[in-house]
């Protein structure tokens, strides 16, 4: 019997790879969405107890104080990258709702008006001291109070004048001079321009304040107590936004931003009564406490989050800082910030774009607000020393910044939502005092009624449907129900649509 030759199965490939032992997997780091990423921002910065047990109304605070930082700093400061280029930063701000105006009130435009009150105190001591030594006489005055504010200044148009006299010629580095800021002009502001923070109860008060402010550019206070101050207003705080209001005998510019206050829950009632005149506030990042969302999200478990120590302490000691900065007239460099804000900024701007539906014009409303949320927490963290273990997240900024503007869009929605149902609640009850007459089309309602959109009066014939005033009478035809209480629409004065 012939013996068979013996082989030697061999195992494919695919065998052998299956037979190695798995890989262990290196757990990489959590994704998180915007709404974790924004919860561990307000954590770090302990906005829980900025908002006294409300995290809402502490990121409100949160963003006022960051934001009031970069408004008060010298004109022309911001944020700075590797290679030089600068990007500007202050914003303008509505606060609104109960928690939130009286939260950022006492913990963020408190502490500003008590800097400029500290300062027109030591101003006022200057001006008494002076009165007394003029007072004393000629023969006896130890200084002028006004060589004093001359001393180191000079006229660089005098100096051109006299030297085109004596040369017959105009050098034009001379001429130059005359756009650069002139020497003394920081010292003289201090004196004769002394307003940084400016708050005003009328129109008229501001606009005269205005000639006030320091170089130029002054941080506004307006409280919008009811519907009538936001058209008394809308003037003169829209031309300060957009760098058009001018004041004094020569109309110097001024440029600056404004923080609005609203009563509680005056908000929705401002823009009904005012209409266009209401337009202006749309040029100011909203921060209300309305319900409408998004909400902060859930704080990561997988790592707990040191959170900065004595927030409150810090923006006090950083706003100081702030008005001596911006005071300084001897040392007038800017403090900026070291930022790689270029990629951040250009995805900021594609944002915004997209929100533009929702919040016409929010492009330019909020184009700094990224950079002016950047530079304030900035500030308030490098004030101090801080615990070991605190991280500075530049994309938790960037997330908190699309919450904010994610909030407005949303209380603005449901403020127009709701003023909607309400016209078609009017609408609904002057269509069913009209269609007593009998049967009507649609279309015979419109012409009986002034300006009354078509879709506006469909949808309020379906709103008497729905509650059982009115029936369709036909194809076209609508009537009112033979059930139909009408006694409760009898009670409402035809409203004129």
């Amino acid at each position: 019997m012939q013996s068979q030759p013996t082989t030697t199965a061999k195992l494919s490939s695919v065998a052998l790879v299956l037979a190695k032992p798995p890989t262990p997997k290196v757990p990489g780091p959590a994704i998180l969405s915007d709404h974790q990423m924004v919860g561990r921002l307000l954590e770090a910065f302990g906005a829980t107890d900025l908002g006294e047990g409300d995290p809402v109304a502490g990121a409100n605070v949160l963003a006022a104080m960051a934001i009031s930082l970069a408004n008060v700093q010298r004109p022309g400061t911001g944020l700075v990258d590797k290679d030089g280029a600068k990007l500007s930063v202050g914003a303008s701000l509505l606060v609104s709702d109960s928690l939130s105006v009286g939260l950022v009130g006492e913990r963020v435009l408190s502490g500003l008006a008590t800097c400029q009150n500290n300062f027109v105190a030591h101003l006022r001591d200057w001006q008494r001291s002076a009165a007394r030594q003029i007072a004393k006489g000629p023969n006896t005055r130890t200084f002028d109070p006004a060589a004093v504010l001359e001393k180191g200044s000079s006229s660089a148009l005098h100096y051109m004048h006299t030297n085109a006299g004596m040369s017959g010629l105009l050098d034009s580095g001379l001429c130059e001079a005359l756009v650069i800021a002139p020497k003394g002009l920081g010292k003289r502001e201090l004196h004769e321009r002394p307003l940084v923070y400016i708050t005003a109860a009328k129109p008229a008060e501001l606009s005269k304040t205005l000639e006030l402010s320091h170089l130029g550019r002054p941080f506004i206070h307006v409280g919008l107590h009811d519907a009538a101050a936001c058209a008394r207003f809308r003037e003169c705080c829209t031309a300060v936004m957009d760098g058009t209001q001018t004041v004094g005998p020569m109309s110097e510019t001024v440029r600056g931003c404004v923080v609005a206050t609203t009563a509680p829950d005056t908000l929705a009632e401002v823009v009904r009564a005012n209409g266009a005149s209401a337009t202006w506030l749309a040029s100011m990042l909203w921060l209300t406490d309305s319900a409408a969302g998004p909400e902060p999200g859930d704080i990561p478990a997988d790592k707990a989050t040191v959170r900065l120590n004595s927030v409150q302490a810090r923006y006090r000691k950083a706003m100081v800082e702030a008005w001596g900065e911006r005071f300084n007239y001897v040392n007038t460099a800017h403090s900026d910030e070291a930022a790689d804000w270029q990629r951040p900024q250009t995805e900021w701007i594609s944002f915004l774009k997209g929100q533009e539906p929702e919040l016409p014009g929010i492009t330019g409303t909020a184009r700094s607000l990224l950079a002016s949320l950047t530079f304030g927490l900035t500030k308030i963290v490098r004030v101090a020393n801080f615990d070991a273990g605190f991280k500075w997240r530049p994309d938790d900024i960037a997330a908190f910044a699309r919450w904010l503007v994610q909030r407005m869009a949303n209380a603005r929605a449901a403020i127009l939502h709701t003023e909607r149902n309400a016209r078609i609640r009017n609408v609904a009850r002057a269509l069913a005092l009209k269609l007593t007459d009998g049967p009507q089309t649609p279309l015979k309602l419109v012409h009986r009624s002034h300006r009354l959109p078509i879709g506006d009066c469909r949808l309020a014939l379906c709103l008497l449907q729905s509650l059982g005033v009115a029936e369709r009478s036909g194809e076209h035809l609508w009537q009112l129900s033979p059930s139909a209480a009408l006694d409760k629409f009898q009670t409402f004065a035809a409203i004129d649509v």
